[in-house]
């Protein structure tokens, strides 16, 4: 069997969300494809090699096999294919939509047809054994698609295009969970703020897209990327790109874990077509989350 889920992006709220603060997620239209069959061995192969269950190279599979194998209290050895239209560790849900579409394959190639619901708490568990420690966010969306704000996962909807820029650096979502984590338990009262303000921020944000309001959605951008810069999530490099961004009247911010990975730009409504130096890709809202797309 083949499913496919959608990756995402965070509008706002990235790191402070995982302390229960809002945030602001869309799925978007760039999907990952799971292709389950039985076989006589484990097998997982995509553009990062072929293994067998290995938690290195391929830890959200080998977590999503090993336990769906729990769930379904019996051993398994399937072949899984994974073909990706979402960059790896750019911030865009690529391991959460490989989680998700793997765990609904296996559950149809081997009989379980799981809903979503199910599909999304192993998958949940999946972020946890990998992260140690994530928000359930990026699972919640690849599984249900739509645009939400969380943690309430209350459906809102806007119209307003999103660019999405490549850094071109690579990072590792626990990494830099991790380091926000070690500088808030060095200096708590200053995290907290900063962390109580981009909370307000995605509210305003939230508020500003449902509204038209182009220029409040830029400032809020330009204020909730200086905040992601306070907790030590951006690099120069982003911040050169962003600079650019700007100069073409485009406001920019991190999505996702920061490090590197991705930056997202809001492009208003006086911009016909963006001019920029880097290679950019418009993305829009996607509002279908996992699906089977055939037989294996």
């Amino acid at each position: 069997m083949m499913c496919s889920a959608p990756g995402k992006v965070i509008i706002s709220g990235e790191h402070s969300v995982v302390y229960g603060k809002h945030a602001l997620v869309t799925a978007i239209n760039l999907r990952c494809y799971s292709q389950v069959n039985k076989a006589d061995r484990i097998k997982i192969i995509s553009e990062l090699g072929e293994t067998g269950l290995n938690f290195e190279v391929h830890p959200y599979v080998s977590w999503a096999i090993k336990l769906f194998e729990e769930r379904i209290k019996r051993k398994i050895t399937p072949e899984v294919r994974i073909k990706s239209q979402i960059p790896i560790a750019s911030g865009l849900g690529s391991s959460a939509a490989v989680t998700v579409s793997t765990l609904a394959a296996l559950s149809l190639e081997y009989g379980m047809d799981f809903g979503r619901d199910e599909i999304f708490e192993i998958a949940r568990e999946v972020e946890l054994r990998v992260q140690g420690r994530a928000s359930g966010v990026d699972p919640f969306v690849s599984t249900f698609g739509g645009a939400w704000l969380m943690p309430e996962r209350e459906k809102f909807s806007f119209n307003a295009r999103l660019l999405i820029v490549d850094s071109g650096e690579s990072s590792i979502t626990s990494e830099m969970v991790a380091k926000v984590a070690m500088l808030k338990e060095r200096y708590p009262e200053i995290v907290d703020g900063i962390l109580d303000v981009m909370d307000r921020i995605t509210i305003e944000i939230k508020k500003a897209l449902e509204t038209g309001n182009d220029t409040a959605v830029a400032s809020l951008f330009s204020i909730n990327q200086c905040m992601l810069k306070a907790i030590g999530v951006s690099t120069r490099k982003i911040d050169r790109i962003i600079s650019m961004l700007e100069r073409s009247g485009i406001a920019a911010k991190i999505t996702g874990a920061g490090g590197g990975g991705s930056i997202l730009g809001f492009v208003p409504r006086r911009i016909k077509e963006p001019e920029l130096e880097h290679k950019w890709l418009e993305v829009s809202p996607e509002y279908e989350g996992v699906r089977c797309e055939h037989g294996g």
